[in-house]
């Protein structure tokens, strides 16, 4: 493991040096999960493995660059970065200290309504803050792509990415690109000092991403009441554009992720998207926007 004693931080406080360092992670079972250290009992500082050198920059990249789209406002759940630099040829990320949400059953039931209440709103500015344009129906069509060129995928799922990629093609649907945190699940949310939430882990974020998928991740991680569920494709279908555009950005995400599987197994993947496309369907089905005989 890397010896982490008294870097300099580069940043807002440039030239400071670290006095007390705390272990709180020295290895991850992710092969480019970073060593976390707690840094002056207000910091967190992510180190980059030996195998991935770079995924600490990549990580502050993401986040610079998310935070610079969002704006003030909807880029709060974004920590801002204290530091960054190298340690022996290892990238390493300084943010403020945050805490997890309550673990067990009972935190989980006494926060659930609070986390849901702040993240769905969010994630609606995020659906309204996209663009449309022909770099969307091109991206939209390449991701499609990626799933229908996928013959590990259920012939269901390649279908309707197929009628997918027609209704794009054609212009019967108009596509949109959404900003997007890619992996929206219970560890990557967080609460700061002053209570407010904070969503980390923003490497595999897009600026020009889908919507529903990070909604149909937060569902799988919380578990929301299938109403509530069937109630936000309700809002998703209205302001989108319809179920059929609804369906086009859930496969559009996951063939955006289908082109970009790096280290992640293929087989996990499959699984993923398969859970993903029978969760939106579920719901809505709920939500009276699809019938049986469906899609």
């Amino acid at each position: 493991m890397i010896d982490v004693i008294s870097p300099t931080i580069y940043g807002p406080d440039s030239g400071r040096r670290i006095q007390n360092i705390e272990v709180v992670r020295r290895e991850s079972i992710v092969a480019d999960g970073a060593a976390i250290f707690l840094v002056d009992s207000d910091y967190i500082l992510f180190v980059s493995p030996e195998a991935f050198p770079d995924s600490a920059a990549i990580q502050r990249d993401a986040m610079v660059d998310m935070a610079q789209e969002l704006g003030d406002q909807l880029g709060q759940m974004i920590l801002p970065v204290i530091g960054t630099g190298h340690l022996q040829d290892r990238s390493f990320l300084i943010l403020p200290r945050c805490k997890p949400l309550k673990p067990g059953r009972l935190g989980r039931l006494f926060q659930k309504p609070m986390v849901v209440g702040k993240i769905l709103p969010w994630l609606r500015a995020l659906v309204l803050h996209g663009t449309q344009g022909q770099s969307a129906d091109r991206e939209f069509c390449a991701s499609l792509d990626a799933l229908i060129d996928m013959p590990e995928l259920p012939e269901a799922m390649r279908d309707a990415a197929r009628r997918s990629r027609d209704a794009i093609d054609t212009g019967r649907i108009v596509v949109r690109h959404v900003p997007m945190h890619g992996d929206l699940w219970r560890n990557n949310v967080m609460q700061n000092d002053a209570g407010n939430l904070a969503i980390i882990d923003w490497a595999g974020s897009a600026r020009q991403g889908y919507a529903i998928y990070d909604l149909v991740r937060f569902h799988q991680s919380f578990g929301m009441a299938h109403a509530k569920f069937a109630a936000e494709l309700d809002w998703y279908c209205e302001t989108l554009g319809g179920v059929d555009v609804v369906i086009a950005h859930l496969l559009g995400a996951l063939g955006h992720y289908a082109n970009r599987l790096g280290e992640f197994p293929k087989q996990r993947f499959i699984a993923l998207a398969n859970e993903c496309y029978d969760l939106l369907r579920s719901g809505l089905t709920s939500a009276g926007r699809l019938t049986g005989d469906s899609r």
